[in-house]
This record gives structure tokens, C-alpha cells and sequence, in this order.
């Protein structure tokens, strides 16, 4: 009941604070006059011819409910003008137009046979030329010889947002379509098949899953939601909603927990609703200080820099972002199995809404190596006598193929006592084989009248996550004193 009521507040708040204008990219899209239409329609659902068939849509719930109190029926296909638009490496200039309506372009379509098909979907208020969709092809094909299809519903992805929403079960419901007639008729195999959606897109995505199972007995093999959009969706029924069984493989990527205003409300659900539920940064990603559409776009961001894998974007299964950072969840087996984020993201054997953590820059590439740094305090008398210091550890690791900047391993003093060990994961360049560390605590405390500053550190283990590697570096002092600058080699482990 707490739960139910969570999300009729936030949908209660999302009328207050009127988003209609702030949801997705805030891209206008082209201009089009919709088409009038008078569909049939009763209290409880409503119809429309589409391709040649009537389809109809449920108006009762679990389509109108507590988190989704205004309802409204999907526009007709006339008045959406929904278009289909493929690409491959010999037309990516001059894309070729798919019409359901028209079978010849789908059986002559220009697209290779035996690859992969791409399909990318844009949310609300977008269209299907916006920048991050040229982007998105353009490093696809790049990166393979497959076909991609772009589907562009933009007049339906006006204001106002509920009416949007509504739009996702009558353009779900032709991309539906789409692929079936590619599998009936142009012989392409549904394994062929990856639909990619942003915000609405994602549940887009999923409402054609849903129909080409329910309705052609069809099951697609995978579904990539980026950062799904939560107003509508949250605690909803899976009906509603992008979800596991829309597809063999459903991977969501959630940027956005990012208040509005000050309100509990993101425009990207926090709620795990995949196989694989990716949340880099715990939801709030750096360098987007400003700006309501930062977090929600990174999602788009990370998934097309994982198309070039100039570095991984490893995410490890884990509770929580904290205990992720604080090393609580480490190496890729057991519970704690690994999957890369984007792109190359796999099915693991974990149960549905498995959440993954990583860590990421603030600029492009985002992608780094993640390390796990683990700080033993000696226990001696000598040690035990001090009572302990607080200090801040800065580190600087060296490798056969990269030295790293100084790492800080925390933001405030950790007190260092006696018989501790003290973990935590930081994110870098790829060093190769570790072979020395710089090591300084710094002394933020300097002012409180103490004559002997000092911390009684005994070693520092450095892992590299999603390699079976592990260095132990000791110190050679039975104690370091504070802005003092120490040089560990991986060669004097014994200690």
C-alpha cells in the first residue's frame, strides 16, 4: 500500500509541475498536421484499422490506475504517420522507406541478409532525426555490417505527455507488425531481431514484444531500454510497461534519479524492470550538474560509446551503488557476477531485476577500469598505543602500460585504526601489470595539537575487476607520517 501510494503522489505531482515540455531531449519534431479520424469506440476499449486488421485497446486497468489516473485511447496510425526508414552501409545517405501497407518494400527491401537488425526508437517529444539517432547508426554500422531501422512516431510523441503515452501501444503495435512481416514474408529470423529504446521508446519497444507474442506468437530475443521514462510507469502492472517478458533478453540502462525541482520525481525510472537492470553511478551521473535532460540522455550516451568498446564498461551484481564503491561486491562469479553495460551486455544466471553497478567518468569516454584498493592497518602494540589517525589516502599506480594521475580514495578523512582494513573501488586508465604504487596520506587535521602524526598502514592489495589478478604492495615502515610521500613495489609482498 506504501508503494501504491508512492507513485499515485509522484503521478500527482507530474500534472503540478506540468512536464509536458521537459520530457526526453526537448527536440521539436517536424511539423505535421494530424489527420482527422473517428475510430469506434466503447467505454471499456478502443479500435482502429491497422494494416488492413482492427487491433484494439483496453481502456480499463491495468491501462488506468493510481499511478496513471488520466487515460486516454491511442491516436489512429493515420493521424501518428508512423515511419520506418533502413539503413545498412550501401543506402545510409539515402535510407530506404518500410510501409507494412506495402509488402513489396519489405520483400525488396536493400537490407543484407543473415545480419543483425537494429531497431531505434526516440521518447517523447523527439523524432526520429535527432542528433543521437544519427550518432547511434552511424556507430552501429560502423562497427558491423548489419541493418538498422529507425522508427520515427514523432507527431505522436507531442504534447501532452498522457496522449504520448497512450501513442506507445499503437506504435509498439505497428513495429509489431513491421517484424512480422520481415519474418513472414522476407524470411528474416526473428533471432536477427534487437529493438533499442529511449524514455518511451523503451516502453515502445516493449509493447511490440508484448504484441508479437500475444498476437503472432513470436518472442524477440532482446530489448535495450535506456533510461525507460517513469511518469505512467512506475509501479505499474508489467502489462503497461516495458518487462521481462517482452523479450528472451531484456537489459535496461537507468541514469536518471535525479529530483525535479526539488520533487520526488525523475524523469527515468528508478524501479528494476529487466533481466539486467544497469544503474552506472547509482543514478546520478557526473558531469551533469545542471541541466534536466543530462542524466536521462546518458543512458544514449553510454550504450553508443559501447558500440566502439574503446574501454569496458563492466558492471558488477550488487545490492546497492554504496556497497558497489565500498568493495562489498567484487570479481565476476557467485552472486557477484559481472556483465559489460551496453552493447555487448549478456544474459547472466541471475534472477529477473538483477541490479549491476559501475562506475564512470564526467566527459566522453565515460568507460574506465575499475580497481579494488584494500588498506590493512597493522594491529601491533605500537599501533594499538596510537589510537588510531584520520587521514585521507591519495594513490598513484604504475604499470607496464600506463601510470595513473593520483587517485583520491575518499572525499573526507577515514579514521585509520589499529587492526582495520579499509576498501574501496576507484575507477582509471588500464595500467597492465601493476608494479609499483605512490602512496601519501594527507593530514586535513593538522591544526588539533597532536605531536606524532601517523598512520601504522602494513600493505595495500590492488584488484582489477573481471581479471583473476591481485597485487599485495608493503609498506617497508612499520608507520608513514601524514604528507609524507611512500613508493611500494609489487616485489616486496612479504610482510
Amino acid at each position: 500500500m506504501v508503494a501504491v501510494g508512492l507513485e499515485a503522489k509522484k503521478a500527482v505531482l507530474f500534472h503540478l509541475l506540468n512536464l509536458n515540455l521537459l520530457m526526453d531531449l526537448g527536440v521539436s519534431p517536424p511539423d505535421s498536421t494530424p489527420a482527422p479520424t473517428n475510430p469506434v469506440a466503447t467505454p471499456s476499449h478502443v479500435c482502429h484499422i491497422l494494416y488492413g486488421e482492427e487491433v484494439c485497446f483496453s481502456l480499463l486497468p491495468p491501462w488506468v490506475s493510481t499511478s496513471r489516473p488520466v487515460l486516454k485511447a491511442p491516436m489512429a496510425p493515420v493521424q501518428i504517420g508512423t515511419s520506418f526508414t533502413l539503413f545498412t552501409r550501401l543506402n545510409y545517405s539515402v535510407p530506404a522507406i518500410l510501409d507494412p501497407n506495402n509488402l513489396h518494400s519489405i520483400i525488396n527491401a536493400p537490407f543484407i541478409p543473415d545480419r543483425p537488425f537494429k531497431v531505434i526508437t526516440h521518447g517523447y517529444f523527439s523524432h526520429g532525426g535527432v542528433s543521437w539517432i544519427k550518432m547511434m547508426v552511424g556507430e552501429l554500422l560502423r562497427a558491423s555490417d548489419q541493418n538498422v531501422i529507425v522508427v520515427d512516431w514523432s507527431v505522436g510523441a507531442i504534447p501532452p505527455y498522457t496522449q504520448a503515452v497512450a501513442n506507445t501501444r499503437m506504435v509498439g503495435s505497428q513495429l509489431a507488425y513491421l517484424i512480422h512481416a520481415f519474418s513472414k514474408f522476407a524470411d528474416v529470423p526473428m533471432s536477427a531481431f534487437h529493438l533499442i529504446g529511449h524514455s518511451l521508446g523503451a516502453h515502445l519497444s516493449g509493447t511490440a514484444g508484448s504484441h508479437l507474442r500475444n498476437n503472432f506468437g513470436l518472442l524477440l530475443p532482446r530489448i535495450t531500454g535506456l533510461d525507460p521514462a517513469e511518469p505512467y510507469f512506475n509501479g505499474t502492472h508489467p502489462d503497461t510497461r516495458l518487462d521481462t517478458s517482452d523479450a528472451q533478453f531484456v537489459d535496461v540502462i537507468h541514469t536518471d534519479d535525479a529530483p525535479i525541482l526539488g520533487f520526488p520525481l525523475s524523469l527515468g525510472m528508478t524501479e528494476p524492470i529487466g533481466h539486467l537492470d544497469f544503474y552506472p553511478n547509482g543514478g546520478f551521473q557526473p558531469g551533469c550538474s545542471s541541466g534536466t535532460h543530462c542524466n536521462h540522455h546518458r543512458a544514449i550516451t553510454y550504450f553508443t560509446e559501447s558500440i566502439r568498446q574503446s574501454c569496458p564498461l563492466l558492471a558488477v551484481a550488487c545490492p546497492s551503488f554504496q556497497q558497489f564503491m565500498d568493495g562489498e561486491c567484487w570479481g565476476c562469479e557467485g552472486e557477484n557476477q559481472c556483465s559489460p553495460m551496453g552493447l555487448s551486455a549478456r544474459p547472466l544466471p541471475l534472477p529477473p531485476h538483477t541490479k549491476l553497478f559501475l562506475h564512470t567518468k564526467g566527459r566522453s569516454p565515460h568507460c574506465g577500469y575499475h580497481y579494488r584498493i584494500i588498506v590493512e592497518i597493522s594491529n601491533t602494540t605500537e599501533a594499538r598505543d596510537h589510537m588510531g589517525e584520520f587521514a585521507i589516502l591519495h594513490l598513484r599506480l604504475t604499470g607496464n602500460r600506463d601510470t595513473t594521475k593520483p587517485i583520491r580514495l575518499s572525499q573526507q578523512s577515514v579514521y585509520y585504526e589499529a587492526g582495520t582494513t579499509h576498501k574501496q573501488v576507484v575507477l582509471t586508465q588500464d595500467v597492465g601489470r601493476l608494479r609499483t604504487a605512490g602512496v601519501y596520506f594527507e593530514d586535513l587535521t593538522w591544526l588539533l595539537p597532536r605531536f606524532s602524526r601517523r598512520v601504522y598502514a602494513k600493505a595495500i592489495t590492488v584488484e582489477p575487476l573481471g581479471k583473476n589478478l591481485k597485487w599485495r604492495l608493503c609498506f617497508k615502515t612499520p608507520y608513514q607520517k601524514l604528507d609524507h610521500q611512500y613508493q611500494l613495489s609489487v616485489k616486496d609482498s612479504a610482510c
